[in-house]
């Protein structure tokens, strides 16, 4: 019930889905398998997400500076050491909330090493916006003094544990040794899902038979199963400003381009040089629908490109794109009440976005990262 909430939970990061035992691409939410360390990249773009990146427990940030790897491709050399960032800095003041330098480095810390080092400034900006959507998520539940029974709260416990049982790959382990490699416990865990539920429950009372029907029928696209399977390779802008900045983007991802177009591997070159985490493993983002999983532009050019083809560099707000399709799933008939609760989640999960957005309008917020 609370999975699209937990993308607000940092520490769900990948309990949301490793013990629901969903499946890809679920109404826009992307789902880990455990082949694939993060299966796409829109859960860190679209909806600033981070659920299917952590498979084993990260090394935490345990020395007075690290080596920083240099080249911004990925190569694996070291050079010069570079002092860590004050834990108790402010990063971020949300009203009069404030949010400390360590809260982003809990999270970075699962995912620092299995990206590009030209890739963290973008990283660590995603973070601090997550949470400062958790700290707006959380003083609206507190001022509305929205809450959850126990017996919700216990009952979605009780199924995560039995998620773990069931699924093969997780099935030595416990739910507790899961909240470990995040960080965090079985309590936390309890007010994550307390904050979820509670905000869950108030969104869903927009949402009547009436409103779900009519969004059906309105994005049959979005529920016909017709699906594509992409790699891409991503040169990041986020954070450039001035044009020289843009045009080197631009060139690189053409220099790029005409490495693949020479005969250069895609999941090499993904490797090397995209500013995404999904470039760790070749660039690869699963199989995913034309609409709800994808920012609009990707996708669109995702499904003009043809089987075993690179599309032209693409344009998002996250930088400059190489599309990669190796499979298209035709669209099949489907009727309303097959998906009738997939897609009173999507405008559940809608709901809770203007939510977000509305709070984001009206609150104070200072970043200072």
């Amino acid at each position: 019930m609370f999975k699209r909430v937990a993308v607000f939970i940092s520490f769900l990061s990948v309990l949301a889905f490793s013990l629901y035992g969903c499946g890809k691409n679920e109404s826009g939410t992307v789902v880990a398998t455990s082949g694939s360390s993060e299966q796409d990249f829109a859960k860190i773009h679209k909806n600033v997400n981070f659920n299917e990146q952590e498979k084993e427990k990260m090394h935490g940030l345990g020395t007075e500076s690290e080596e920083v790897a240099e080249g911004g491709h990925g190569s694996g050399m070291h050079g010069s050491k570079k002092e860590k960032p004050d834990p108790n800095k402010v990063i971020a003041t949300v009203n009069s909330e404030k949010i400390l330098r360590k809260e982003l480095d809990t999270i970075l810390s699962r995912f620092k090493y299995h990206v590009n080092p030209s890739a963290i400034p973008s990283l660590e900006q995603q973070i601090t916006e997550q949470l400062i959507t958790q700290s707006l998520l959380r003083q609206f539940v507190t001022e509305k003094k929205l809450t959850t029974s126990e017996d919700v709260v216990n009952k979605e416990i009780a199924k995560m544990r039995e998620n773990i049982k069931n699924n093969p790959a997780s099935k030595d382990k416990t739910l507790e040794q899961f909240l470990e490699i995040q960080g965090s416990n079985v309590d936390e865990l309890k007010t994550a899902i307390r904050m979820s539920a509670a905000i869950e429950s108030y969104v869903s009372k927009n949402v009547d038979d009436k409103k779900v029907e009519e969004y059906f029928m309105k994005n049959l696209a979005s529920f016909n199963s017709e699906t594509v399977t992409a790699s891409h390779i991503l040169v990041s802008t986020q954070g450039m400003k001035a044009q020289d900045e843009l045009d080197k983007a631009r060139a690189k991802i053409d220099s790029i381009k005409k490495e693949l177009d020479n005969g250069a591997d895609f999941a090499e070159c993904a490797k090397k040089y995209s500013d995404c985490p999904t470039g760790k493993t070749g660039g690869d983002l699963g199989s995913f629908p034309r609409k709800g999983a994808m920012v609009e532009s990707f996708a669109n050019a995702a499904f003009a490109t043809e089987v075993g083809k690179i599309s032209d560099p693409v344009k998002t707000e996250f930088g400059y794109h190489l599309i990669k399709v190796t499979a298209h799933t035709p669209a099949k008939d489907v009727s309303f009440s097959d998906v009738k609760d997939k897609v009173r989640e999507e405008l559940v999960g809608m709901e809770i976005s203007s939510l977000v957005n509305s709070l984001r309008e009206n609150a104070k917020i200072d970043i200072t990262l």
